[in-house]
């Protein structure tokens, strides 16, 4: 398989994901209305993407307590696809450790939360896209006391 090929799979497997979040949020019923969307309780796909460097990571920021607060993600969110171009409009995903503060480790990821920073990326550099399971998005933390 030649690099073009590859590049074009890629695309290919993102636009899925974009068609499968689509799904979820669009499909209605007469009788049960937005049901899928209420049973799978997220409207997003997590994914990785694999470069020959490792996993792409993206420098974000947001507010906190009203100060700006920089974060590093390996973990996104698919917004649009150019087939055309084989590029992608991504929005970066806020990883969250256990403690509820931010995390830059992907071993230490308890939540990941959706933000609306968004990037455009050429998808040209990437070899791999690793999906994740929706439960990033709906973990709770809850901390009990020990005694």
């Amino acid at each position: 398989m030649d690099s073009n090929d590859k590049h074009h799979d890629i695309c290919k497997a993102l636009a899925e994901i974009k068609k499968l979040q689509d799904f979820i949020v669009e499909s209605k019923t007469p009788y049960f209305g937005n049901l899928l969307a209420r049973i799978v309780d997220a409207d997003t796909i997590p994914f990785l993407l694999q470069t020959n460097e490792g996993f792409l990571g993206i420098m974000g920021s947001h507010e906190v307590n009203g100060e700006k607060e920089y974060f590093f993600t390996n973990f996104f969110r698919i917004e649009s696809i150019n087939m055309r171009s084989c590029s992608a409009t991504i929005s970066l995903l806020l990883p969250i450790d256990i403690h509820g503060n931010t995390t830059d480790s992907i071993d230490e990821v308890m939540i990941l939360r959706k933000t609306s920073i968004r990037r455009e990326i050429d998808l040209s550099g990437i070899f791999a896209i690793q999906a994740l399971d929706t439960k990033f998005l709906k973990r709770k933390i809850i901390i009990q006391p020990k005694w």
